[in-house]
């Protein structure tokens, strides 16, 4: 009798353990959208404190403010469908340790490509920009884009490192 209860008790415990194993492998259901949305809302939360942070840096009036954003985020909108067109390309190349001659000559003209682009980008839009600011306002504004990545960028640095440590020591 013993036996037969230990057995069921085997079984009972494979059974359950192959049923979580397959449920951790199981994919999320289609409308499962939670990864996305907190990316979305870090990606929200990052844009807000930007905002917060450049009008701060260029003591941008309400009419300033009204007019610089749309023009603004109009330039960001463009400099990062660059970087996308960009980075699909890469995509499609090796690493340029493994590069053979003709795909690291891609790589090198699509980086100028890509330098060129952003250039005149930014060369255009400044000129919008001067429209609504004054030239010390541009310059604030490009240090204020430099010192808000630079400080974004430290604070990246900061969590990765709690992070590793927290794992490290649990």
């Amino acid at each position: 009798m013993n036996t037969v209860k230990s057995n069921m008790r085997h079984i009972l415990f494979a059974l359950m353990a192959i049923l979580l194993i397959s449920n951790g492998f199981a994919q999320p259901p289609r409308g499962n959208r939670q990864p996305e949305r907190r990316i979305d809302q870090r990606k929200e939360a990052i844009e807000a404190r930007r905002v917060s942070y450049i009008t701060t840096k260029l003591s941008l009036s309400p009419e300033e403010a009204r007019e610089f954003w749309p023009i603004y985020n109009e330039y960001t909108r463009k400099v990062d469908e660059i970087s996308e067109g960009f980075r699909k390309q890469q995509e499609t190349l090796p690493d340029p340790e493994f590069m053979n001659e003709q795909q690291a000559a891609q790589f090198v003209e699509a980086e100028l490509k890509r330098f060129e682009q952003s250039s005149t980008l930014r060369r255009e839009y400044t000129e919008k920009l001067l429209d609504i600011l004054s030239i010390q306002q541009v310059a604030l504004l490009f240090d204020a884009e430099r010192n808000f990545n630079r400080m974004f960028f430290r604070e990246a640095q900061r969590r990765h490192r709690q992070d590793t440590w927290d794992r490290d020591n649990n």
